[in-house]
Formats: C-alpha cells, structure tokens, sequence
C-alpha cells in the first residue's frame, strides 16, 4: 500500500530538533514517520561477505519486474528504489549503472542526511526501478553523525527515515543495502526500515553469530523505531546436495546447509522470535556472480541472454564469452523463490494487521 505523503511530512526537517528535544516529542515524530514506511526492507548482518548486496538487488530487481507486469495488466503499480548504505557502491555494480553520469559516490545522499536535501535518484536502471547512488563519499558519516547528533540530538538518527517517507509515495518498495561493520548507516538504516532481512552465507560460528548482531541493532533503535521486526534469515551461498533413498527414491537435503538451516531455526527459537529460515537457499555460484557482476546485470538476466558464444565455438578457436547461462538461470531461479516468500509472509502480516486494527 502506498500512503500519500501528507504536508506536514514533506515540510519536516530536522531543524525542528535539537538536544533538548523531549522523548515525547521524539515519539510524536515517530508516530508521524512509521505509517510512510510499511515496506522498507534493510537486508543486514553484523559479518561482511553474507551475501547482502546481491539478496538487495535481486529482491529488488523480481520486485520491480512485478510491479511492471501489473502496470501492463492495467493495475495498481508502484516503484521500487534501492538504497546501498555501504561505501562500496557495489549495488551499481551489480545493476550496471556504476558510470551512469548520475552517480555522484554518494555526495547528495550524504548531504540528504546531513543537510535534508533531496538525494539524486539514478531512475529506471530496469523498469519500475530506481537508485539512489552510494559509495566513497559516506566514508564521511560517521563524523557527520556527531556533527548532527551535537545539534539535533537523538532525533538525528530518524535522517534516514524522514527522507525515505518523502519518498514513500512514490515506491511500494524500498530496499536497503546495510554495511556489517558501521554502527551509524546500520543505525540509520535500521531506524528507518520496518523489517530486516537477513543472509547468512556460511555454516562457521562467525557467520551464524551475525544474527546475533542484528539483535544488539534492534535494542539500540527500539525507540525510534518500535515497528522494526525481523523478517526472516536466508542461507545464501549453499551447494544444493540431497541424497536419494534408494528405498522410496525420496530426496533429501544433507549437508552444511542442512546444519546452518538447524543452527539458525535454534538461534531464533531461543531469542523468541516467530521469523522463518525461508526455505529458499541461493545457491552457490561463484562463476555465475563474477560474470554477472562483469555484466552490470542480475543472474536471471543472464540466464537470458543471448549474446554469448556457446563452448563449442570457442574451443573451435571464436572470440567472445561463454555465459553460464544455465547455471545462471538455476540461481536466479532461488531469488524467486525468495522473493515469493518473503512478499507472501510481508501480506500475511500486513492483513492480520489490518484486521486487527479494524475490530
């Protein structure tokens, strides 16, 4: 559902603010926000390597490709926007607009937090989706956030959510790529976001225990942003192994993803939390990651294309690139799946919602 931005959410600023604000005040600018910001999805864990920036950029790819076929079908349609809040800027790598004259390494997203401006929106690197580019100049942020924090007080951290509400009009969908190690872009994204999603790409103990990292993020922003809900965990980076009965030709999963799947559905149970493991697993593929990569395209995009050569031509001496195109398709078929899981427990959760506001 997309809420039309009201006048008095697109005259805010923090300038309002400062360091005697009263948490009464603060509660009154986060009752204003939450409503503009149902479906922000920061994709985060407290590890680097997890996989983020690819999970962000093919949930938002298959996102905005659903809301380009109901626009075709002559429904409702929204837009999707991504936002990488990493330095990296790797998130246009992977949509390939990395040279687009537009992307200025995250200057005016800086400057929008800082100052309130309207960040530069890169608009349609696919149909239906936009990006807000990001990369050396949020080096910068975490000097800036004591800058904003001496004159705004607690209310600074909300620069991020006051933006994306203005925004929120015009996108159905908003997904944000979080940095593992930075506190101030993890708290920033995480006061602005209603749900975390959360890759984790290996079986070892470092990696599992980056959940844990996102929980201490949740303690930190609990009163800025009393929505924010864990949306699930995904295994990411896996080999696909089963092994088949010979009895009842069942197939089973066995494996390391079958220990991490255990390992995380434990580590959730014991924090309480009804989030799933989603039964998608996005496969390993490091071939098929460095061409897409190479490419500026998403791997369902490459499980498409046709202008590759094929293996027999160049073992008979032609020129070009062998794409993985099969592979690539096999990948791309996992953000599927994900992409369906995660739309479908984000409705499920939004209709009980709306039938519980309205007994």
């Amino acid at each position: 559902m997309v809420v039309q931005a009201p006048e008095q959410l697109l005259s805010l600023d923090l300038k309002q603010f400062s360091g005697r604000t009263t948490a009464s005040e603060l509660n009154m600018l986060v009752e204003l926000l939450r409503p503009h910001l149902r479906r922000v999805i920061a994709v985060f864990n407290g590890k680097g390597g997890q996989g983020k920036t690819s999970v962000t950029t093919h949930i938002a790819g298959l996102l905005a490709e659903a809301e380009q076929d109901k626009a075709e079908r002559g429904l409702d349609a929204g837009r999707v926007l991504v936002l990488e809040m990493d330095s990296q800027g790797n998130t246009l790598l992977d949509l390939g607009v990395k040279g687009h004259p537009l992307n200025d390494n995250g200057d005016s997203l800086a400057m929008a937090l800082q100052y309130g401006t309207e960040p530069k929106i890169i608009r349609d690197v696919r149909p239906f989706l936009d990006i807000i580019p990001s990369g050396v100049e949020l080096e910068q942020l975490p000097v800036q956030m004591v800058a904003l924090i001496n004159k705004r007080g607690r209310a600074a951290w909300l620069s991020l959510a006051i933006m994306l509400a203005k925004l929120a009009h015009v996108y159905r969908w908003i997904i944000i790529d979080c940095p593992p190690v930075t506190r101030e872009p993890q708290e920033l994204a995480l006061s602005a976001a209603r749900w975390v999603l959360t890759p984790v790409s290996t079986g070892d103990q470092a990696s599992v225990d980056g959940l844990g990292g996102v929980a201490h993020r949740f303690q930190s922003t609990e009163d800025l942003n009393p929505d924010l809900e864990l949306l699930g965990a995904v295994l990411f980076g896996f080999t696909h192994r089963y092994r088949t009965d010979r009895t009842t030709g069942e197939k089973r999963p066995v494996g390391l993803w079958v220990e991490t799947r255990r390992r995380l559905e434990e580590l959730l149970k014991e924090a309480d939390s009804d989030a799933p493991v989603f039964d998608a697993v996005i496969r390993s593929a490091e071939t098929v990651a460095v061409r897409c990569r190479d490419r500026g395209q998403l791997t369902f995009e490459v499980g498409e294309a046709t202008d590759g050569i094929k293996w027999w031509q160049k073992a008979r001496g032609e020129s070009g690139t062998v794409l993985p195109t099969d592979r690539a398709e096999a990948v791309g078929g996992d953000y599927e799946s994900l992409t369906v899981e995660v739309v479908k427990r984000i409705s499920e959760i939004e209709r009980e919602e709306e039938e519980a506001a309205a007994v």
